[in-house]
């Protein structure tokens, strides 16, 4: 079972870069929700980016992609959580729910979050978000060296 912290032992989450402001809960027409991260034809797999190598106790930088309609999707902030040695972020999405609707068109929304790992070996980056019709989930090993 993962604990949710801001600030795990072993992993600490440095800075959330390239993201617009969370959605306003004043404003009825944006709401917040998991999101999505298939990318049709692509794949998920492309929703998550993370080198194949890093040094432990030294930051290193992910791309968490979600897919929507431009102007109708703005970046929102990511939750963070750990266990052991994995870091499972879902990934979240300001969404346009007034009027006017949004256009029938496909765009990419990346963000970069930086992470580190203070234990060397085997670690897993998991991103949770939403496909069509279900939740989604990506991964990817990563290996600490020393």
């Amino acid at each position: 079972m993962s604990s949710r912290s801001s600030f795990p032992l072993g992993f600490a989450l440095l800075g959330v870069l390239a993201c617009s402001p969370p959605s306003d809960p004043l404003d009825p027409a944006w709401t917040r929700v998991i999101g999505r991260i298939d990318a049709g034809p692509v794949g998920s797999q492309a929703a998550l980016q993370t080198p194949d190598t890093v040094q432990a106790g030294v930051a290193f930088s992910v791309t968490v992609s979600t897919y929507g309609a431009s102007g109708c999707i703005r970046p929102d902030r990511s939750d963070v959580g750990r266990a052991q040695s994995a870091v499972d972020i879902t990934v979240y999405d300001s969404l346009w729910v007034g009027s006017p609707p949004c256009l029938p068109d496909w765009h990419q929304y990346p963000r970069t979050l930086e992470l580190r790992f203070d234990v060397a070996g085997s670690a897993l980056v998991r991103l949770h978000g939403r496909g069509a019709d279900s939740t989604l989930a990506v991964q990817r090993a990563i290996t600490v060296r020393p």
